[in-house]
């Protein structure tokens, strides 16, 4: 890890990782939302940011595992929702899908 790295915050990382999803570099975006992670695991957007890098790379089980990890801290989350029952669907567990997909109001 380079010095700059670790100075840097959560929030640092978390704006890091938006660039990289931003250029389409979703992995490189999944790494920068796990270091916000380890270092503020309570911030449910992290959460909600790496599920949907998962899901652009079409990695739908943790896509659902972070999803939930978001609405565990927020449960009123409406991209925690959103993204989750979209992975489920994905998943073919289309009841759990759209129970989650209906507390999202889009």
């Amino acid at each position: 890890m380079s010095k700059m790295t670790s100075r840097m915050s959560d929030k640092d990382l978390k704006d890091q990782g938006n660039k990289y999803f931003n250029a389409n570099k979703f992995d490189s975006a999944i790494e920068s939302y796990s270091k916000a992670i380890a270092l503020n695991p309570a911030v449910p957007t992290y959460y909600t940011n790496r599920a949907l890098c998962y899901m652009k790379n079409n990695r739908w089980a943790q896509a659902v595992q972070d999803s939930r990890a978001a609405l565990e801290r927020e449960s009123s989350l409406v991209k925690g929702h959103f993204y989750l029952g979209t992975s489920l669907l994905e998943m073919d567990k289309l009841d759990e899908a759209i129970k989650h997909l209906q507390t999202a109001p889009i």
